[in-house]
């Protein structure tokens, strides 16, 4: 917007309106001043997730609201230019890439003073607010709360009805796909690759979901980070596993290993399945016989992977700053995934046999195409019955049903370890 500099100078004598800010920048030493002190970060964050949220626009730093164009110290750029891209991606949520531009622009006396100009795009899928929650649009020059019936239509407008799944992946592009891993999935979906059937990279991400084109180049989407990053983490807060064994059975900090998993969501899985098999913190029991002594699982394997398919594909990734927890006691195994149950559903209701409605519906296919080392068949079956199976025989081995709770907004499912060395 505005890429002639005579149109920007004949806005900016015109004044502020509902595209275009106006910000002189105060600098004390290295520290940034902008309206009120202390503030510069939260009231900047104000002001680009207001102008998304509405049709866009630009903020041009350097000039005073008067319009006396009074510019930036050359040798303060790289601070502000720092300033302007931290806001973007740390101070709104979900973040907002502003496109920056640096312009000498003449003052009062035609002394040519350097200013920066920042676009900011209308948002077209998300609706954006500030670090402390708060939405807001752009009315005139002024910044003003979005009132709730408006938020619902806006939301609807913007396409957030759209499953996070299918949402580009803010910040990103394709080289964030690992073409590796897409083609080895393809291979072993298909049996054969996927550029014998004439298709491009880019045409095969867009068809199976994992790419979307928006503003005119196509990203990854969420579903396509998830599954095919080396680092899913890195653009979407908290898509990774903690593990950690305690000592006793209490969560007191006493730990005898902390692990962290990372990595595409399939290769996640199959590190934490691989854990609880190889690990010697794992609880097993024995029994005497004939032989000698002989040491026993104290959990099934197909309820366990059971257990941490479903945090996967039932997590909720839109909860920034959350992960999958994984707790190891001597005496039961704790699996905590963010997000409540979803939709209508509740613990009962699943005890029952209930067909729940998956969060992540289009990760929850993917699954079924990768194969697991512990069945030798996908990771996830058509028929629905895997919580039951997981309740019947992890019950059969303890003797205690698993239990469901919800904390918080997370859900965490315990699952106990047998006791006896008998069969």
């Amino acid at each position: 917007m505005y890429e002639n500099i005579q149109t920007l100078l004949s806005e900016i004598a015109a004044g502020e309106d509902t595209f275009l800010e106006l910000k002189e920048v105060v600098f004390r030493r290295n520290q940034i001043l902008i309206g009120d002190a202390g503030r510069a970060a939260p009231e900047i964050a104000e002001v680009f997730c207001s102008i998304a949220n509405t049709e866009g626009g630009v903020v041009v730093f350097g000039v005073r609201k008067d319009g006396a164009i009074v510019g930036i110290p050359l040798e303060k750029r790289d601070i502000l230019e720092q300033f302007v891209v931290n806001v973007g991606l740390n101070s709104c949520r979900p973040l907002i890439e502003p496109v920056l531009d640096w312009l000498q622009l003449p003052d009062d006396n035609q002394t040519l003073k350097l200013c920066l100009k920042v676009d900011i795009p209308k948002s077209r899928y998300y609706v954006h607010q500030t670090s402390d929650g708060r939405f807001l649009k752009r009315v005139g020059s002024h910044r003003h709360p979005i009132p709730p019936e408006q938020l619902g239509r806006l939301l609807a407008s913007r396409n957030l009805l759209i499953p996070f799944e299918e949402r580009p992946t803010l910040g990103t592009d394709l080289n964030i796909i690992d073409q590796g891993r897409v083609e080895g999935y393809y291979q072993n979906r298909f049996k054969r690759s996927f550029s014998s059937n004439g298709l491009t990279l880019e045409h095969l991400l867009i068809n199976l979901k994992l790419a979307v084109e928006a503003d005119e180049r196509v990203v990854p989407t969420n579903l396509g980070v998830i599954l095919f990053s080396d680092q899913p983490e890195r653009v979407l807060d908290g898509a990774f596993i903690d593990i950690a064994a305690y000592r006793g059975n209490v969560a007191d900090g006493e730990t005898s290993d902390t692990k962290r998993i990372s990595g595409p969501v399939p290769e996640q899985m199959l590190q934490v399945l691989r854990y609880f098999q190889t690990s010697p913190l794992i609880a097993t029991v024995s029994r005497k016989e004939a032989m000698g002594r002989r040491d026993l699982p104290a959990y099934i394997d197909t309820a366990m992977q059971e257990a941490v398919v479903n945090a996967v594909v039932h997590r909720d990734y839109e909860l920034t700053g959350s992960q999958i927890i994984i707790r190891i006691f001597p005496d039961r195994i704790e699996i905590q995934n963010p997000g409540g149950l979803h939709n209508t559903l509740t613990e009962e209701a699943l005890y029952s046999g209930c067909q729940p409605v998956r969060r992540n519906q289009q990760l929850a296919g993917f699954m079924r195409d990768f194969p697991s080392p512990i069945t030798g068949m996908s990771f996830m079956e058509a028929r629905g019955e895997g919580f039951l199976n997981l309740v019947r025989d992890s019950l059969a081995l303890s003797g205690k049903r698993p239990e469901i709770k919800r904390i918080g907004q997370a859900v965490k499912l315990t699952i106990y370890a047998r006791v006896s060395g008998e069969e």
